[in-house]
C-alpha cells in the first residue's frame, strides 16, 4: 500500500478546468519531479495517463513561468553539460579506432552518446528538444501563451547552442592534447552528418525529436531513479546507433569538427542547422505533444489541475 505525505508548501493558485482529467483529490498522490509530495512508504513506478498529463502541464507551467534569465541560465548548462556525451563518444571511438569492426566501434560511439543525455535530463537543466514537447502542453490546454511558449524556446534554443559551442571547442583542444580523441576520427563524425541528403537529414531529425518527446513523455509516467536512467540510456542509444541528427548533440559533432579542420562550409552547418531544427520540432510536436495530448483528453472524462 503506498502512503504519500504532503510536504508544507506555500498555497498557490493552479489552473483548473482542463477537459478529461480526473481531479487529484480522487487519486493517489503522486510524487512530481519537482517535489512536493513524498513517499512514506513505498510508490508505484507507473502513472496513470491522466496523472501523467496533469504532471505534464504542471511542469510546463512552471517551465514557462521560470524567469528569463533562468532560464537561459539553465539551457546555457545543459548545453555545456551536453558535451560531455560528444566528448565520450569521440574518446571511445579513439579507443576503439583498428581494435573492433565498424558495428562495435558504432556501439561504442552510441553508448558514450547517451552519457551527456543522462546527466542533462537527470540534473533537470532546459534541453531544447524535451520542452518542444514538455511547454506545449501547457499551451494546448490554454493555460498558457503561444508567446511565453516562444520566449522558451528561444531562450533555451540559444543557451543550448551557446553551451555546446563552448564545450565543442574546448573537445577540439583538449582531447588531442591529452591523446584521448584523434583529430580524423573527430572530422569523419562532423562529415558525416553534413554529407546526409536534405531528405535523410529531415526524417532523421523528425524521428530523433520524436524520440525525445517520447522519452519526456516516459519519463513521467516512472518515479524512481534507476526506472529513468534506464528510459534515458535505450531512447537516446537508439538515437545514437543510427544516427539521428539531435540539432544540439549533433552541432556539438560537428562544431568540434570544424574546430579540428574538418572540410565542412559555412553553407553545409546553416543547411544542417535549418533542417534538423524543423525536424527536430515536427517529432517533438505533431507525433507526442499533438497525438498523446489528444488521445488522453478525448479518453478521459475530466482534468482538474487543482494542487
Amino acid at each position: 500500500m503506498c502512503v504519500l505525505q504532503r510536504v508544507s508548501a506555500p498555497p498557490t493558485e493552479q489552473p483548473t478546468g482542463v477537459p478529461g482529467f480526473v481531479s487529484p483529490s480522487l487519486v493517489p498522490s503522486v510524487p512530481t519531479d519537482r517535489g512536493g509530495i513524498v513517499a512514506t512508504e513505498e510508490q508505484d513506478t507507473q502513472r496513470g495517463y491522466s496523472e501523467v498529463l496533469r504532471i505534464h502541464i504542471e511542469e510546463g507551467l512552471g517551465e514557462l513561468e521560470r524567469p528569463p534569465t533562468g532560464q537561459f541560465l539553465s539551457a546555457l548548462s545543459c548545453g555545456l553539460t551536453l558535451g560531455f556525451g560528444v566528448f565520450a563518444l569521440f574518446t571511445l571511438a579513439t579507443l576503439a579506432s583498428g581494435a573492433f569492426g565498424e558495428p562495435v566501434t558504432r556501439l561504442l560511439k552510441a553508448i558514450g552518446y547517451t552519457f551527456g543525455f543522462v546527466f542533462v535530463i537527470m540534473s533537470r537543466t532546459e534541453l531544447f528538444t524535451e520542452h518542444t514537447t514538455l511547454a506545449v502542453i501547457p499551451v494546448l490546454s490554454g493555460h498558457s501563451s503561444l508567446a511565453k511558449l516562444g520566449q522558451l524556446w528561444g531562450l533555451v534554443y540559444l543557451g543550448n547552442q551557446i553551451g555546446i559551442t563552448l564545450f565543442a571547442g574546448f573537445t577540439a583542444v583538449a582531447g588531442p592534447a591529452l591523446g584521448i580523441t584523434d583529430p580524423g576520427i573527430i572530422a569523419d563524425t562532423a562529415t558525416m552528418f553534413v554529407d546526409f541528403s536534405a531528405t535523410a537529414m529531415i526524417t532523421g531529425a523528425v524521428l530523433a525529436g520524436w524520440l525525445m518527446a517520447l522519452l519526456a513523455w516516459v519519463l513521467t509516467s516512472v518515479g524512481d531513479t534507476i526506472s529513468r536512467i534506464v528510459v534515458i540510456f535505450f531512447v537516446t542509444f537508439l538515437i545514437g546507433v543510427g544516427h539521428l541528427p539531435h540539432i544540439i548533440a549533433a552541432n556539438g559533432e560537428i562544431l568540434a569538427g570544424m574546430f579540428t579542420g574538418a572540410n565542412v562550409s559555412l553553407f553545409e552547418w546553416a543547411r544542417f542547422i535549418v533542417f534538423t531544427t524543423v525536424g527536430n520540432v515536427i517529432g517533438g510536436v505533431v507525433f507526442v505533444a499533438l497525438l498523446n495530448y489528444s488521445h488522453v483528453i478525448r479518453g478521459s472524462e475530466e482534468i482538474d489541475i487543482d494542487a
